[in-house]
């Protein structure tokens, strides 16, 4: 088969620490682990929630999150949550890696 063929499927780490700030807005949830794919609104995350989410994740990595973040697609699901994370500025990486 040739390479342009190849299909490539990698799966998404979602860090424990991370799981843990999503698990007390996620009601739905259980202890076990969060994966990329789980729907956030399926977990139990409403808009109210999700403010809190947001205050909560700033809070844990010592950020501000910019207003792009919020947008229906950044918290569809635990993977697309965690890659806006991961996208977000140097700055605010380099801080999120140090917490």
């Amino acid at each position: 088969m040739p390479a342009d063929d190849t299909v490539v499927i990698t799966r998404m780490d979602i860090p424990s620490d991370f799981q843990d700030i999503l698990r007390r807005h996620l009601p739905f949830s259980d202890a076990g682990e969060l994966g990329e794919d789980d729907d956030l609104s399926d977990l139990g995350l409403d808009s109210m929630g999700l403010v809190a989410l947001m205050a909560d994740i700033e809070d844990s990595y010592d950020v501000e999150l910019p207003d792009e973040f919020v947008a229906e697609t950044t918290f569809a699901t635990v993977g697309s949550l965690w890659r806006a994370v991961l996208e977000l500025p140097a700055e605010w990486q380099d801080a999120r890696l140090a917490g």
